[in-house]
């Protein structure tokens, strides 16, 4: 009975795990927002990403795998220059900074979207004064 339900947890707990998404998108419903989806899905150095697509303005925060945290940097940088390339007229940030990828976790969730405009500005000022 112990090695059961011993499988039956692993099961349950492996298929929790699994079901986590990916890439979250704060307005999946445009364009451009599918696009950006599929370009990091190509990117494989990238283990997780939220993007927040507001306005003119593009807002991404990825998390690199593991094995490839000592340049994180690098990927965020390839990735803006690939998202610049396509869209020039917009105003975009990726990012590999937690923090950032933890606030827009917050975004995510937020229904205003006024607010989260004023967020996504305010989020973008900070990270360039770190930069």
């Amino acid at each position: 009975m112990k090695y059961f339900l011993s499988i039956v947890g692993c099961v349950l707990l492996l298929s929790a795990c699994a079901s986590a998404e990916k890439i979250v998108m704060y307005d999946e419903q445009s364009d451009k927002a599918r696009e950006i989806k599929q370009q990091l899905e190509k990117t494989k150095e990238v283990e997780k990403a939220n993007v927040v697509e507001i306005d003119d303005e593009i807002l991404v925060a990825v998390q690199t795998k593991p094995l490839n945290s000592f340049k994180e940097r690098k990927t965020a940088k390839k990735l803006q220059d690939k998202l610049e390339e396509k869209w020039p007229n917009y105003d975009i940030l990726v990012s590999s900074d937690f923090k950032l990828y933890w606030e827009t976790s917050k975004l995510i969730a937020e229904k205003d979207r006024q607010r989260v405009s004023e967020k996504v500005k305010e989020l973008k000022k900070l990270a360039k004064e770190e930069s």
